[in-house]
């Protein structure tokens, strides 16, 4: 296939998209500010989890890695906890299996394994005027922007007639730790009326570990937040505090997991995190003086709230769906003008974008009292009935059909 793709980022979105397109006979070239060193010698990144439909995504380009290596998950256990003496949760099996590689090792070896395959990486920061630049005929024919919440998404303008969990802060306090007695086939995810709280079996550079993620939500204004490590002083170049706090605040919030990460400890000293998340949604398509276009990918255009855990399954559909579109309107030998990705963008919000932040909705109705009576009785009934239990955890990992658990009137 004789067409060029520039792709700005090397991101879950950006590397899969680079494979898949690459896969397909593409001339692609990835443009990083980091190198697979600088990646691989980082701090920690913010865990995510590959589910089962992205972790086939990731198959069909060849690209999971670390198959027989990686502890696998196939069941999710969400627990509400409402007091000291109220815990009420079910535990439901996925559709599959999943697991969660270290970004600093996955994003790391992709880039590499891109190069290998023949694609070229170039690592080097970029400006707005190199976009532009990169854009003007002649150049490439396709300019993917894939930099996440990067700076350079600044140069798209926010678009407000969309939701997906756009302007609700999240901070983020999250520590790699071993020693923690915690199932390694299971997701534990803790809800209280302050956030969230995840407990997942991560791949790392120096071998399996969990990864304990706290997702502070916003609540009375004036109040210290009490799941947030931000608010109560933390600090990552004092892992070992942080780790103090992590646990103070699971047991201020009444959320067990606290007595097991009395044993646990610290993978080593970059392994904490402490990230502010503001979700944002993006006008996917900007265009130059000069008329060149260039398209947002995944969470550069649309970002996916932290609680979600959908984060890169969402960057692994959008990759699909543009790699498909780019690939067959790549045959038309027709120009990829803002109404083409316009269309591409718009392929993907229709296939699974529109609904990446239903599981923070529906928590966020939850805690706030706004639950409708058919929205009740799916949590009740999911916590009686293992059927439903099972349906509600595959609906965590396909979020239509969380939609349609949740509103079957409107499906």
């Amino acid at each position: 296939m004789s067409f060029k793709c520039l792709i700005v980022g090397a991101g879950q979105s950006g590397l899969v998209l680079a494979h898949a397109l690459l896969s397909a006979g593409a001339d692609v070239t990835v443009v990083s500010s980091r190198s697979s060193q600088d990646l691989r010698r980082g701090r920690a990144q913010i865990t995510q989890l590959t589910l089962p439909h992205g972790l086939a995504v990731e198959s069909s380009y060849n690209l999971s890695l670390w198959s027989g290596v990686a502890p696998t998950f196939d069941q999710v256990s969400l627990s509400v906890v409402a007091d000291e003496t109220s815990q009420v949760g079910f535990t439901g099996t996925l559709p599959g299996v999943g697991l969660a590689v270290d970004p600093r090792v996955k994003l790391a070896d992709w880039l590499e394994f891109f190069e290998d395959r023949g694609g070229k990486v170039v690592i080097h920061g970029l400006t707005v005027t190199d976009l532009e630049f990169f854009t003007r005929p002649g150049m490439y024919d396709v300019v993917l922007l894939a930099v996440g919440d990067g700076e350079l998404g600044q140069i798209l303008d926010d678009d407000h007639t969309r939701a997906a969990g756009a302007g609700r802060v999240r901070n983020v306090t999250q520590a790699y730790v071993t020693d923690l007695q915690a199932p390694e086939d299971q997701v534990l995810v803790y809800s209280c009326k302050e956030g969230e709280g995840y407990v997942v079996p991560t791949l790392t550079a120096q071998g399996p570990v969990h990864s304990v993620m706290l997702i502070g939500r916003l609540t009375d204004e004036g109040r210290i937040p009490t799941l947030d490590g931000a608010a109560v002083g933390a600090s990552i170049h004092q892992p070992e505090a942080l780790l103090r706090r992590m646990r103070d605040m699971l047991r201020m919030n009444h959320i067990p997991l606290w007595e097991r990460l009395h044993e646990a400890q610290l993978l080593d000293p970059f392994s904490v995190l402490l990230k502010s998340v503001k979700p944002k949604v993006r006008r996917p398509v900007y265009t130059f003086g000069h008329g060149g276009s260039l398209l947002a990918v995944a969470d550069t255009g649309v970002s996916v709230p932290p609680q979600c855990g959908q984060g890169w399954e969402a960057s692994s559909r959008s990759a699909q769906v543009y790699a498909d579109r780019i690939l067959a309107h790549a045959e038309t030998g027709r120009p990829f003008d803002a109404d083409v990705l316009n269309s591409i963008f718009a392929a993907y919000m229709e296939h699974s974008g529109a609904h990446i932040d239903v599981f923070e909705q529906y928590v966020d109705r939850f805690w706030t009292g706004r639950l409708t009576e058919a929205e009740q009785d799916l949590f009740q009934r999911a916590c009686a009935d293992q059927a439903v239990a099972d349906d509600y955890v595959a609906g965590f990992a396909d979020p239509e059909q969380l939609v349609r658990m949740l509103h079957p009137a409107q499906t």
